[in-house]
């Protein structure tokens, strides 16, 4: 697990209970997973190792990657969609959060592709070099 409740709390993005927390996080870690194409899951790269390293850019890579990974957890949470499915279905036709409210003819204005990841959620991963697809010439 990428995340723990203790976590998801400290970074404060949301007040959520843990029990919707332990519901939500198996899907949520699919989805940041098929969107970095597995970057922490293969065993290549070490996020505990990253978090505590003192290389500056490994440990603020890890926990942007955190924090993006509670991001997709609350946006779970708030709008019933965890799933690439739940994105690209159209049930979710207006979504409140907070003081904000859109309405929608589906998800695509605020996830990324047919994902069920949030587009601040990308914007934090990009920022970090999760979404790049070149070959490492090193």
């Amino acid at each position: 697990m990428y995340l723990t409740y203790d976590e998801f709390k400290s970074l404060e993005i949301s007040d959520i209970s843990e029990e919707n927390f332990k519901e939500t996080i198996a899907k949520a870690e699919t989805q940041i997973d098929m969107v970095t194409n597995f970057f922490y899951a293969n065993g290549l790269h070490d996020l505990q190792n990253d978090l505590i390293s003192s290389n500056k850019r490994l440990n603020m890579r890890a926990k942007a990657f955190k924090k993006a990974l509670g991001i997709i957890i609350y946006y779970a949470v708030e709008t019933g969609v965890s799933s690439s499915n739940d994105a690209i279905s159209g049930n979710v036709k207006s979504l409140s959060i907070g003081r904000t409210h859109l309405d929608t003819s589906g998800t695509a204005s605020v996830t990324y592709g047919k994902s069920a990841v949030p587009n601040e959620a990308m914007a934090l991963l990009f920022h970090w070099g999760f979404l790049y697809k070149g070959v490492d010439y090193r």
